[in-house]
């Protein structure tokens, strides 16, 4: 089956499928194998495959590629940035 990520809470998944269900996932330890090391490699939004067990959960095998993500600054650039306005001040 495939869906989208609803909503995502330690290492379960909420996965809307294509058929309107919603199924609880987990993900599959492959993607720790196949050099994913991120610890959390699924984002709320991605498109997934994943098969049902039989306690009706499911397990996500497959990630599809992301057509869009957000990159976000380090925290680090806006510390540099206050601090050499800082130093700019105390010159004046």
């Amino acid at each position: 089956m495939k869906g989208v990520v609803i909503k995502s809470t330690g290492s379960w998944y909420n996965v809307l499928a294509d058929d309107g269900t919603m199924v609880d996932c987990r993900i599959k330890g492959l993607f720790r194998i196949k050099g994913i090391k991120t610890t959390n490699p699924i984002a709320v939004g991605d498109r997934v495959a994943f098969d049902i067990e039989a306690e009706g959960k499911g397990v996500i095998h497959t990630i599809d590629d992301r057509k869009n993500y957000i990159i976000r600054k380090s925290i680090n650039l806006s510390s540099n940035r206050i601090s050499s306005l800082l130093t700019l001040i105390k010159h004046y």
